[in-house]
């Protein structure tokens, strides 16, 4: 896919800061945060797992991201990013790009904005997405490993920015971890960082999460050595209703099982489940064979059927359920049963 990012368009805070955003696609209005100084709306596209997310995301919404204040495009030297502060930045963008209730989709540090405006906002927000964030810096970001890193930020900036995207991607994808390193230069300079990180211990929004009304869902990338399960526990506890997901990405970015979820949470899937209904009584019989983990081979031998029968109908499956593959065909049929159970 090529490096063509969508339009930057500014709007300014009630404090009189300039922010930057893009819009993508059509639907309901996903406003999708940062991850706070470490995120650039536009240098972000030269990542391919971020193209890829964002692509996909807007085939079902208007897909809304911007920079907080501080780093990226929007102003710079706007004083320190609190909560409270990161929140006019959230205010300003909600209501120029949309007058009804909007998916909310915090991104790591961007998570805890996010939680604060939802519980601050309840009739703004329809639903709310985590990617791998937390309620503390004090709990998360002064844990050994991550104060290990961001004392590097004082001392050796350059490698610093390598390390943290080698751990974010698990260090296994050196060449995305490059380009992941480049947004984070591109997204802010050592000084702005460093005075970030003094701003963040003392980011804190526990006391806002029994106050989030809006249908919540987590999730903890196994793959991210800096992201926390348990932190992330902790948000599912403390949010009513919430439910969390442990999810093995391939690049640091939500895939396809990532966005049925949030399909499903915001109730875009709804043609997985109508396809169900559609399926022939011997499609029926394949599927469920597969959901009990059956392989081709088998579900031939049990079903007395050849093994390119098999094969037929599960992509007859495939596409009246509209789904990519076997992992996205059993998530649709588990929770068919669970609705109808």
């Amino acid at each position: 896919m090529p490096f063509v990012p969508p339009p930057i368009r500014f709007v300014r805070t009630s404090d009189g800061v300039d922010i930057a955003y893009w819009k993508l696609g059509r639907g309901p209005v996903l406003l999708h945060t940062p991850n706070v100084q470490l995120g650039h709306a536009q240098s972000e596209w030269s990542v391919e797992g971020m193209r890829r997310w964002y692509s996909k995301l807007a085939r079902h919404f208007t897909v809304v991201r911007y920079d907080h204040r501080g780093g990226g495009l929007s102003s710079r030297g706007a004083g320190a990013q609190t909560i409270d502060a990161l929140i006019r930045d959230i205010d300003a963008v909600a209501e120029r790009v949309s007058d009804e209730p909007i998916v909310l989709l915090g991104w790591l540090s961007g998570g805890l904005p996010a939680i604060a405006w939802a519980a601050r906002n309840p009739a703004r927000v329809s639903h709310l997405v985590l990617w791998s964030s937390f309620a503390r810096d004090a709990t998360h970001g002064q844990a050994p490993r991550l104060g290990a890193l961001f004392q590097m930020a004082a001392t050796d900036w350059e490698l610093f920015t390598e390390s943290i995207s080698q751990a974010a991607l698990g260090w296994r994808n050196a060449d995305e971890a490059r380009r992941w390193a480049g947004v984070t230069r591109d997204a802010t300079t050592q000084a702005e960082f460093l005075a970030f990180l003094r701003t963040r211990r003392k980011w804190d929004v526990d006391e806002y999460l029994h106050h989030v009304r809006a249908p919540t869902l987590i999730f903890h990338d196994n793959l991210n050595s800096l992201a926390s399960e348990q932190r992330n526990r902790e948000l599912a506890a403390g949010i009513h209703g919430a439910r969390l997901i442990v999810c093995d990405t391939a690049d640091g970015t939500p895939g396809d099982d990532e966005l049925d979820a949030v399909l499903a949470l915001v109730g875009l899937g709804e043609g997985m489940a109508s396809g169900l209904d559609e399926l022939t009584p011997r499609e029926r019989e394949v599927l469920a064979l597969v959901v009990e983990g059956a392989k081709n081979a088998d579900i031939s031998e049990r079903l007395f059927i050849s093994v390119n029968t098999v094969t037929r109908h599960l992509t007859h499956i495939y596409a009246k359920l509209g789904v990519a593959g076997r992992a996205q065909a059993v998530r649709c049929a588990l929770e068919r049963a669970q609705a109808d159970s």
